[in-house]
């Protein structure tokens, strides 16, 4: 054999076999992340609310990073708790990448947090999570455009019609509201959704997918 044919063939020999492990790759590194509740593509709407420093944020003032968008409140017992525990598990995980996506709370309690009472709660977890307020006539139109009315009840689970009244006397109230997260893309469209029962680690998982869109 000529020692230019064998030449030829060795290169032939390892394209074909850098595109064989090239295919098999992904058998032998484990299945990628998949959402588990999908959403059909929907933009998300623009908002102008307060954040805990007392400033003005505009969703669309940080279009081109990902979004986690949760709706709750500080005094929340259970629920809020523990989706910013996985959110700060998340960030702590991801380091700097952390920065590329926004973490928003959104207040459905206007009356007990204000800016002050949200920097105070939200610095347990990670003060990188950005929670906002606003007045109530503000933050109604954001909870209708995303299906997040909240209800309110004293704590025997009686409805009461205004929680005003029982924030001015300093009387604790629950608020029930919806208990995922949205994720949204890069062009702030929400793709799929999180629960507060999934654990830290697909919050992690799914944070890193969403960095990959």
């Amino acid at each position: 054999m000529r020692p230019k044919t064998r030449v030829l063939l060795s290169v032939a020999a390892a394209v074909v076999a850098v595109t064989v492990f090239l295919v098999l790759l992904p058998m032998f590194s484990g299945p990628r992340y998949r959402p588990s509740i999908e959403l059909n593509p929907t933009p998300l709407q623009d908002f102008k609310l307060t954040d805990q420093y007392g400033r003005e944020f505009r969703l669309s003032d940080i279009r081109g990073k990902p979004v986690f968008l949760f709706f709750g409140y500080a005094y929340c017992p259970d629920i809020c708790p523990l989706v910013m525990y996985k959110w700060a598990y998340a960030i702590r995980q991801l380091g700097p990448e952390a920065d590329k996506i926004a973490f928003i709370f959104i207040s459905q309690d206007p009356w007990r947090d204000t800016p002050e009472q949200l920097r105070a709660w939200v610095e347990r977890f990670d003060e990188r999570i950005i929670t906002l307020t606003g007045r109530l006539e503000e933050l109604e139109p954001v909870w209708r455009a995303y299906s997040a009315i909240p209800i309110y009840t004293d704590m025997k689970g009686n409805p009461i019609k205004n929680p005003i009244e029982y924030a001015q006397r300093g009387e604790p109230y629950l608020v029930t509201h919806i208990g995922f997260v949205y994720v949204a893309d890069r062009g702030h469209v929400a793709r799929f959704v999180l629960t507060a029962e999934m654990p830290q680690e697909e919050y992690l998982e799914a944070a890193k997918y969403i960095l990959s869109q």
